[in-house]
């Protein structure tokens, strides 16, 4: 009799033994948080035709994807966001265009040329001006935006899309 009430413990006592090693936990300690780096930043390609513009949103600058048959993205970028764009919380920097915008492309860098001064444009409308332009020149190999303005002080140097 001593032997089958023993069993019935011994089965208990394997049963609880899985959750007693979970509870024990595996011996990895805790760490602090490390640091790896930026948030992950968006990234937009357009569904075959489309034009890829940046406006500023409540976290930092998002890509905007105008569906359609591909135009120069300068004009509509500064043309700032429709109205669907404006109710979803974007925005520009950017000062209403006064005449021509230019651009043209030489040895990895994409050069904009602003018919006003470009030296009081926000690091934030740098940034807009820049991916657009970037995102539209990818396929060229364009690694940088260098804007020039009419202003002696308004050229800015070579950008890159920190997104």
């Amino acid at each position: 009799m001593k032997v089958r009430a023993t069993a019935p413990r011994a089965l208990a006592a394997l049963a609880l033994l899985p959750a007693g090693l979970l509870a024990a936990g595996c011996g990895i300690q805790s760490t602090d948080v490390i640091a790896v780096g930026g948030p992950a930043s968006p990234q937009a390609a357009p569904p075959g035709d489309g034009t890829v513009l940046y406006f500023a949103g409540p976290d930092g600058l998002m890509p905007v994807v105008r569906e359609g048959t591909p135009q120069a993205a300068l004009p509509l970028l500064f043309a700032g966001p429709n109205k669907a764009e404006r109710d979803a919380g974007l925005r520009t920097e950017l000062p209403p265009v006064q005449g021509p915008l230019k651009m043209s492309m030489e040895d990895g860098v994409a050069t904009v040329a602003l018919s006003q001064d470009a030296s009081g444009l926000t690091p934030v409308a740098q940034r807009q001006i820049a991916c657009t332009v970037l995102q539209a020149a990818t396929r060229a190999g364009t690694v940088r935006v260098t804007i020039l303005g009419t202003g002696a002080k308004s050229s800015l140097s070579p950008l890159t899309c920190p997104t």
